[in-house]
């Protein structure tokens, strides 16, 4: 009889237990905003530096004195820049974490 006291006592609890935390159905949906296509899109940002390698990636030197390495899209063209060049580089990601490498979304040669 304990045995089966105790199962019973064991199962509402865990049911309790999901349902608090929104484990049983999901949760609600009406409680979460829908993201707009903008929201959805990562953020476009922008850095100054000057272009210290272009290859594969781009190896760019910021005013904080950090090298930063960055991929680059088709949208991205890099005609007409070389080496040395100081640049706004436009990009969406993250700068100097690792694992995660920016993508370049547009460059432009700084004033």
């Amino acid at each position: 009889m304990k045995r089966l006291v105790c199962m019973a006592m064991t199962l509402v609890l865990a049911a309790l237990c999901l349902t608090a935390c929104g484990g049983i159905g999901g949760g609600s949906t009406a409680d979460k905003p829908a993201a707009s296509g903008a929201a959805q899109q990562e953020e476009n940002k922008v850095v100054h530096g000057i272009i210290n390698r272009i290859g594969n990636y781009l190896v760019l030197l910021t005013d904080d004195g950090e090298y930063q390495i960055m991929d680059y899209t088709d949208k991205a063209i890099l005609d007409g820049f070389a080496e040395g060049d100081s640049v706004d580089v436009t990009y969406t990601g993250e700068l100097g974490v690792e694992g995660s490498t920016p993508v370049i979304v547009s460059i432009e040669k700084a004033d």
